[in-house]
């Protein structure tokens, strides 16, 4: 017998899934009012926590619907309550970790501490990032213009022109970009902690990427990651209420973004039109399919295909995913996370054929812990996940606010594989040797700033006054 979608039936799971979503969405919002800075440093995360619940709740409330992807229908259930739960623990741990306690120790500093112990002179970091980057922009365009078509006008896929065209510029971007991106919101940011205004020098490098990766092809989720890092800086900077800084309105400094932001929405619209009209030579109908599709179902579909093995059929084996995931996947440089889960969703073949072209699904967190621990373990795992990723962008912060340049640099690859695990589930990496290298190094340079940092204040002062600088150097919890 047929039952209407508005039979008591479908009615409260939805309305479950609509309770769920708005606790999470308010909780966002509040953080977003609050705490501005916070929410632009986990942009990246939040915009996707979003996505994904929207897309999920699509799949409950009117499923089943088919998926594209998956090459089956999927829905409906209740595959949003254990999301929101999952998401509300990572927020939770936000929260705790960026407590006002200590974000307040972080203002304990005057504005421009570093600037105040080192002596003036001709060597200007910032200038030399500027030439720096510079150069590898002004190259990469030359790179594309002498390696062959150019991708925007001859309609190749971004995937198709890296694997046969793409240069060893191209390929470091590919790798390295959104941490390139990062480096560059740093170095506008840097001069806004002294009370100076933002280097629009690096924005305006980070807006000729922008077009570099229009121009060869990329599309939403490109211009995602990569402001999303760019934007870092601004929030941890927007955090810190000190003297200088917290005069500067933060609803004004983000409006400052306004203009940009609209012409990165514009960008975006047209790479998404170009791709699917040109690129790919689809009709209108087939258009508004696959725009459904990549909007509504293809950021949910994987997660429900976890929940309905997980928490539906109790069918998870966390040896079996431990040995995909660590030991024998099938590709041990990318994202063995999203390569586990298309093998367990989709016949092994199809899922390795996808996988050999370079193509991944949406995804990855939390469905990788749950198919690791179970319907119950799984929320211990996303809670360890949560507070790692917190604590780590509270050092990050901390390091930016105290101008720990050397520390950031060597932050950032480690910044870019904790983000990464949060939104696609990617965990493979930090059992890498080349991870273990990058933590060492880090902690090593942080070490050695920290010392640095340390003799320069005491050259700086004098004998009977050293003790007063120190007192006066930004104290932590």
């Amino acid at each position: 017998m047929l039952v209407s979608w508005w039979s008591f039936e479908t009615l409260l799971p939805a309305l479950l899934d609509i309770v769920a979503i708005g606790f999470i969405l308010a909780i966002m919002m509040r953080i977003a009012v609050s705490r501005p800075g916070l929410a632009v440093m986990v942009f990246l995360v939040f915009f996707s926590f979003v996505w994904r619940l929207i897309s999920v709740f699509y799949i409950d409330a009117f499923g089943p619907v088919f998926s594209e992807e998956l090459e089956r229908y999927v829905g409906p259930g209740l595959a949003v309550l254990p999301l929101a739960a999952s998401q509300g623990l990572f927020i939770a741990a936000l929260l705790v970790s960026f407590r006002p306690q200590r974000l307040q120790a972080l203002a304990t500093g005057s504005r421009g501490w570093l600037a105040g112990v080192l002596p003036p002179g001709r060597f200007d970091l910032s200038n030399v990032a500027f030439w720096v980057v510079l150069v590898y922009v002004l190259a990469l365009w030359i790179e594309l213009r002498l390696s062959g078509p150019i991708p925007l006008l001859a309609g190749i896929e971004r995937f198709d022109y890296t694997r046969q065209y793409g240069g060893p510029l191209h390929q470091r971007l590919v790798e390295w970009g959104p941490m390139l991106a990062f480096q560059l919101g740093l170095f506008m940011t840097l001069p806004v902690l002294r009370g100076g205004r933002f280097d629009l020098r690096f924005a305006a490098l980070f807006g000729a990427l922008l077009i570099y990766l229009f121009v060869v092809g990329h599309r939403f989720s490109s211009f995602y990651s990569y402001s999303s890092f760019f934007i870092i800086p601004v929030g941890a900077m927007l955090l810190r209420p000190q003297k200088g800084v917290e005069q500067r309105n933060p609803v004004r400094i983000l409006c400052y973004f306004g203009l940009p932001a609209a012409g990165l929405v514009v960008l975006i619209a047209a790479a998404l039109i170009h791709s699917y009209t040109v690129v790919r030579g689809s009709e209108i109908d087939l258009v508004r399919f696959k725009l459904t599709q990549r909007i509504l179902v293809q950021q949910g579909e994987m997660w429900w295909a976890s929940y309905e093995r997980v928490f539906i059929n109790g069918d998870w084996n966390g040896a079996l995913a431990m040995f995909k995931l660590f030991v024998d996947p099938f590709n041990p440089a990318t994202n063995s996370t999203m390569q586990f889960l298309m093998g367990q969703a989709l016949p092994l073949d199809r899922a390795h054929a996808l996988l050999t072209q370079g193509q991944t699904y949406t995804g990855g967190w939390p469905e990788v812990l749950f198919e690791i621990a179970g319907p119950v373990g799984g929320f211990f795992l996303v809670a360890a996940s949560a507070i790692l990723f917190s604590e780590f962008m509270f050092l990050l912060t901390r390091c930016i606010i105290e101008e720990r340049y050397a520390t950031c640099f060597f932050l950032t690859p480690i910044l870019y594989a904790v983000a990464i695990c949060v939104v696609s589930g990617m965990v493979n990496s930090f059992v890498q040797l080349t991870f273990m290298v990058k933590l060492a190094l880090a902690v090593l340079v942080y070490v050695m700033e920290d010392r640095w940092r340390a003799s320069r204040v005491a050259s700086t002062a004098n004998p009977t006054d050293a003790a007063v600088v120190f007192e006066r150097a930004p104290q932590h919890e």
